[in-house]
């Protein structure tokens, strides 16, 4: 028997699927989620999604979650994350120009600008996904 995983994103939804274990990035460090885990509700930090389909330790689906919020209940997971992106799809050379244009946008920002805000948050998802893209 599964865990059903859910990642739903404001935009889209992120993974649907069965899983033998997950492990997910809490704020007071990362939690794996096996079946017949406790309920719980809990808060999750910019990190990664570890998805074990067959067995734990063999891992087939990471993807890299913003900000959010994680549900687990009778074998079922539900993550509400801010954004979410699967690794395996990440095209380096395109994130790589991406953060480029953030970077070059922030350089051109007055100190006090309210935009600088949104900058800081798309350069650090944006080296999130290069770090780990780059690893996978």
């Amino acid at each position: 028997m599964a865990i059903s995983v859910r990642i739903v994103c404001p935009e889209h939804l992120a993974f649907e699927g069965e899983a033998a274990f997950l492990t997910v990035p809490a704020f007071d460090g990362g939690l794996g989620i096996g079946r017949l885990h406790a309920s719980e509700i809990f808060t999750i930090e910019p990190g990664i999604v570890s998805i074990c389909k067959e067995r734990m330790g063999d891992v087939t689906d990471q993807l890299a979650v913003d900000t959010g919020f994680v549900q687990i209940a009778d074998d079922r997971v539900i993550i509400l994350a801010e954004r979410a992106e699967n690794l395996a799809e990440v095209s380096v050379p395109a994130l790589e120009a991406r953060l480029q244009g953030f970077e070059d946008e922030l350089s051109n920002l007055s100190e006090n600008d309210a935009r600088r805000s949104n900058l800081y948050n798309e350069i650090a998802w944006c080296k999130l996904l290069l770090t780990k893209a780059g690893a996978s």
